[in-house]
């Protein structure tokens, strides 16, 4: 049953797999990208924008707006709870963007990563 100990079979260095990166941002990668705040205006108004997004809504439009954006800089997508990024990080990519999508969106960074939004004053 657990040959491994009886043939005493250590595992080479070659033999490593190496540990992919964790799929959720560091707080580095999203404060030196700019985010693209795919979110409703209501969610934005509500919990606040961060000084480093522009919003872009995710409608039928999308893709036009994203094609004017600057191509060498480095983007993360970002919505409300993470649900909508993968297709939106699909046609940033497909137009030519460095893009990555923010899986747990504006919570996983507000709340784990602890950046914090700016709410504009009324």
């Amino acid at each position: 049953m657990f040959d491994f100990i009886k043939k005493k079979n250590h595992i080479k260095s070659k033999d490593m797999v190496t540990p992919k990166k964790d799929p959720f941002p560091d707080y580095e990668e999203v404060k030196n990208s700019v985010i693209i705040d795919i979110r409703d205006t209501e969610d934005i108004e509500y919990y606040g924008k961060y000084e480093n997004s522009i919003y872009i809504p995710f409608d039928e439009y999308f893709a036009s707006k994203l094609m004017i954006l600057d191509k060498s800089k480095n983007y993360v997508i970002m919505d409300l709870r993470g649900s909508l990024i993968y297709e939106a990080e699909k046609i940033a990519k497909e137009i030519g963007l460095n893009a990555k999508g923010l899986r747990g969106g504006f919570f996983y960074v507000s709340e784990v990563l602890n950046y914090k939004p700016i709410k504009e004053e009324k």
